[in-house]
């Protein structure tokens, strides 16, 4: 009775005391849950995440604003691939150049797209069916034009240049082309459907993209109003987003990644032979096959006349005037007539100096009296043979692949096929009916020179592909489509706008190195004067004579004969100076870009503290 009395005081002791221990462990070491509602991220940032925030929108925003145009035929996979790096590329170190590019295309498909609805209303009138709507293309269609999406192929190009000419060789319509062909009633039916069923654009992919930047910004902006410090790396970032905002912004409509544009039919085969005689690929030496002719009405052709049989008299050809013309706005004449006729402004042919046995260089000029029956002797030979008098497109007296600075050149011209110039010849009467109904596009199309008829105005209305960057010329001398003075502020706004940006990198203490602060402002400087620096200079050439011919060498005009070669040592300044200033541009935008990354090797420690509510927006 006793034995057992103390065994159950032991085990009730042994009790307590186990669930003693048991309450004393539970205060100092709790179990951990296995599941919970939410945690909290932990407080800062790593260098790693704010290197790969900054590259994944950097990178993300760049390729997806990007929307190139249609590529060339036969361009491979790898080929479109190194091209579109290439251009993330230029939006990583020169972002405004995408942006001018954007711009270019915007401004164009606006245009166009104005051009092809007065063409529908003034179809409207004539028709007086007032059921008919104006509107026949809209912004994606016309972007659609303006990226190379309308091409043909065309085998009398092949033929002509020695080609099979069985296949044909695809070439691109451009604005001016399709601008053309709505004049003519001609416009190509496409649905925008069509085209959408083409284009891959992806706007969840963009909505993302958008988010992530959208959240670099907010976070950059609260850390300014916190009075925290943003790494330069951030500022750079923020640069190429408002950037890539831009471009989205102007390239909303214009499809993405069409790789195979639309093919045009045979109907309007006499449209596309006058295009093709119109623009550069039927260019030799400089001279394209329209300059060599001249369009003919019923009541000109008197006027014309023919040839004069004493044009070989030296007497009458030694006293002629300088030439002057109304060149039309849709020709390189109307900055240069030499330039429209045929004369390259630089072009020099060596000839033997006897007395040092060396060779010189010496610049053709010549003459031409307008009022004078008589025609110039190097002319001669291409009247001859003579067309068919049905073909309204004749010889003009100012064809000039018989002179000799034409006939010094390497290519070898081949003579329009006659069937190719009569096609051309119906649409040029189709256009000058035209122009007579619609008399202010006349000096559009046509380029009045006394007594002659009338040249056609000359543009490229046919191209092998369309560029992606706008030429040079869009900026000075330009084509009708392009307004070029939005061109130069879109371009100078840009430039400024991000070179200030990065100037706002001054304000902040953290540069590793006084020299690398100073490096930086004055990178920043150099890009933000860099297109206004451009505008200045393409409109002091357009305002300033003097400059102008001091830039090109030919003086700005209409005076053949004032065309002269400047000193070897004022080309090579000029020269040394353009290289001077792109280097240094150059130089500018790699420093912005690299020292973004370097200065991080010696940041401040507040730089990776983070404001709370930035946590909570979706971000990469």
């Amino acid at each position: 009775m006793i034995v057992g009395t103390r065994s159950l005081c032991f085990l009730l002791v042994l009790s307590v005391s186990i669930v003693s221990q048991a309450q004393s462990n539970n205060t100092t070491t709790p179990i951990t849950p296995t599941t919970t509602s939410w945690r909290s991220e932990p407080n800062g940032r790593g260098t790693f995440s704010l290197i790969f925030s900054c590259i994944a929108a950097l990178t993300l925003c760049v390729w997806s604003a990007l929307h190139l145009n249609v590529p060339p035929a036969h361009r491979t996979f790898q080929r479109r691939f190194r091209d579109k790096a290439k251009w993330v590329l230029y939006g990583i170190f020169a972002p405004e150049l995408v942006v001018a590019t954007a711009a270019a295309q915007f401004i164009v498909a606006r245009w166009l797209k104005a051009q092809i609805e007065r063409d529908a209303k003034h179809r409207l009138c004539e028709a007086n069916d007032h059921d008919l709507s104006p509107h026949t293309w809209d912004t994606t269609q016309c972007f659609y034009a303006v990226m190379g999406g309308f091409a043909v192929n065309t085998p009398w190009i092949d033929a002509r240049h020695g080609g099979g000419g069985d296949v044909g060789r695809r070439v691109t319509i451009t604005p001016e082309g399709i601008r053309l062909l709505s004049f003519l009633g001609r416009l190509p039916h496409i649905q925008e459907s069509q085209i959408e069923d083409k284009s891959k654009a992806d706007w969840m992919a963009k909505s993302i993209i958008c988010l992530q930047a959208g959240w670099m910004v907010v976070q950059i902006i609260g850390r300014v109003i916190k009075g925290m410090p943003v790494s330069l790396l951030e500022i750079n970032t923020c640069g190429h987003v408002a950037c890539a905002f831009v471009i989205y912004v102007l390239w909303w409509n214009k499809p993405l990644d069409v790789e195979v544009p639309t093919f045009l039919g045979d109907d309007d085969s006499d449209i596309l032979a006058l295009m093709y005689l119109c623009s550069g690929m039927s260019a030799v030496n400089g001279i394209t096959d329209i300059r060599c002719f001249v369009h003919v009405g019923s009541k000109e052709e008197e006027e014309l006349g023919r040839p004069s049989d004493d044009a070989n008299n030296t007497e009458k050809t030694q006293d002629r005037t300088q030439l002057t013309t109304h060149l039309s706005v849709g020709s390189p004449g109307s900055w240069n007539p030499s330039h429209f006729l045929g004369f390259n402004e630089v072009w020099t042919a060596p000839t033997e100096d006897t007395k040092k046995n060396t060779l010189s260089s010496r610049t053709f000029t010549y003459n031409f009296d307008l009022n004078a029956p008589v025609i110039a002797p190097e002319c001669l030979v291409y009247y001859s043979p003579l067309y068919p008098p049905e073909i309204s497109l004749r010889h003009s007296k100012y064809c000039r692949r018989a002179f000799p600075d034409a006939q010094a050149g390497a290519d070898t011209h081949t003579p329009v096929p006659p069937a190719l110039l009569a096609s051309a010849s119906m649409a040029a009467n189709r256009l000058r009916a035209e122009c007579l109904s619609r008399p202010e596009y006349k000096p559009y199309y046509f380029t009045s020179v006394p007594k002659l008829g009338s040249f056609l105005g000359e543009t490229d209305y046919i191209v092998p592909h369309m560029v992606n960057f706008p030429s040079l010329h869009n900026l000075g001398l330009g084509q009708v489509n392009i307004h070029r003075d939005r061109l130069r502020s879109v371009l100078a706004l840009t430039a400024a706008a991000y070179g200030a940006l990065h100037c706002a990198g001054w304000v902040e203490p953290f540069f590793p190195t006084p020299l690398e602060r100073v490096l930086w402002i004055a990178s920043a400087v150099t890009i933000a004067s860099s297109g206004a620096l451009l505008w200045a200079f393409f409109s002091a050439r357009q305002l300033w004579p003097a400059f102008d011919k001091w830039v090109s060498g030919v003086t700005r005009g209409v005076h053949i004969t004032s065309v002269r070669t400047q000193k070897k040592w004022v080309i090579r300044a000029k020269l040394g100076a353009i290289y001077a200033v792109l280097v240094v541009f150059a130089l500018a935008r790699v420093f912005l870009v690299a020292e973004a990354f370097i200065s991080l090797r010696d940041a401040p420690v507040a730089l990776y503290d983070t404001p709370d509510w930035t946590d909570f927006l979706p971000h990469l």
